[in-house]
């Protein structure tokens, strides 16, 4: 047996292929349609933003592959259903599906005072779509024998999320769809897996919160010391959409930093602690001083 025989993946990682990506223009889906077309798929970028989704379209092309632009609402009833259909009817087929689009929407607070309305706007950006787009792409996976669909979860559906909690139900359940989609196409040629992002220099962090903040609070909270690039999270949908990630099958990848891992430790000056009060305590001059004898 050959080297090749043995690694399937040396070049090109999808060359051929044809991918959609939603929630395409965004940061982490800008730099997963690049990292897709510069591996040789052909993308369709889906997106509610008309410019970024052209500026990026430019880029795809501009790396010698084919890419179609869709603008549309894909919580709105249908808009997924014709995304798909100008996917197959631009690029042939679809092989790769990546289902991108998500977002907590600015609702926070107590569970109490969430209202239906705010549930259902959430059902929809975050897992409705996801539901649609796998029921419409799965039929023409499995009569070719080959697809891939890639969940975009969060970090907020496995640990908790206080004050968003209708938010982290529907990124939970998109990892429970993952793992029954996945048990029942995975003997049809077809890997459904998923990937719970944290921390990345995305579009909606940057709006929520101050880009100044990144370096003073990402050696405190996130273990690799700095927030991720959507490249990052690219280079996961890549290994998943390729021959590399075939034997993961209805699994959950956390792209993170260590976040999950670090299960409520934060890095301080000189060491780890999960008690914010006990940072201070360490730390803080004025406080230190007023500290038991047992704890000088």
């Amino acid at each position: 047996m050959t080297d090749d025989e043995r690694f399937p993946w040396q070049g090109p990682l999808v060359a051929d292929r044809t991918a959609v990506v939603t929630g395409g223009a965004g940061a982490i889906g800008r730099a997963t349609c690049l990292a897709l077309a510069e591996h040789g798929a052909d993308v369709v970028v889906a997106d509610i933003d008309g410019p970024r989704t052209e500026a990026v379209v430019a880029e795809v092309e501009a790396l010698g592959r084919k890419a179609v632009g869709v603008v549309a609402d894909l919580t709105a009833d249908g808009t997924v259903e014709d995304m798909m259909a100008t996917a197959n009817r631009e690029l042939g087929r679809v092989d790769i599906l990546v289902n991108g689009l998500g977002e907590h929407l600015g609702f926070g607070g107590r569970f109490e005072d969430s209202t239906e309305e705010q549930w259902d706007a959430l059902y929809r950006v975050n897992l409705l779509h996801v539901m649609r787009a796998c029921k419409a792409t799965i039929p023409g996976m499995r009569e070719r024998g080959w697809g891939r669909i890639i969940n975009f979860s969060s970090v907020e559906g496995i640990r908790s999320a206080p004050m968003l909690g209708a938010y982290t139900a529907f990124k939970g359940a998109i990892d429970s769809l993952t793992k029954s989609i996945a048990v029942d196409v995975a003997g049809s040629g077809i890997n459904c897996n998923a990937i719970a992002v944290d921390k990345t220099r995305a579009y909606q962090v940057d709006f929520y919160r101050p880009v100044a903040d990144y370096d003073f609070m990402a050696p405190v909270w996130i273990p690799a010391g700095h927030y991720a690039e959507g490249s990052d999270v690219a280079s996961v949908v890549l290994f998943l959409a390729s021959e590399m990630g075939r034997w993961v099958v209805g699994h959950t990848v956390a792209a993170d930093g260590g976040t999950l891992a670090a299960g409520g430790w934060y890095r301080t000056r000189t060491r780890f602690t999960n008690s914010p009060l006990l940072v201070q305590w360490l730390e803080d001059p004025e406080v230190s001083a007023k500290r038991p004898p047992a704890l000088q």
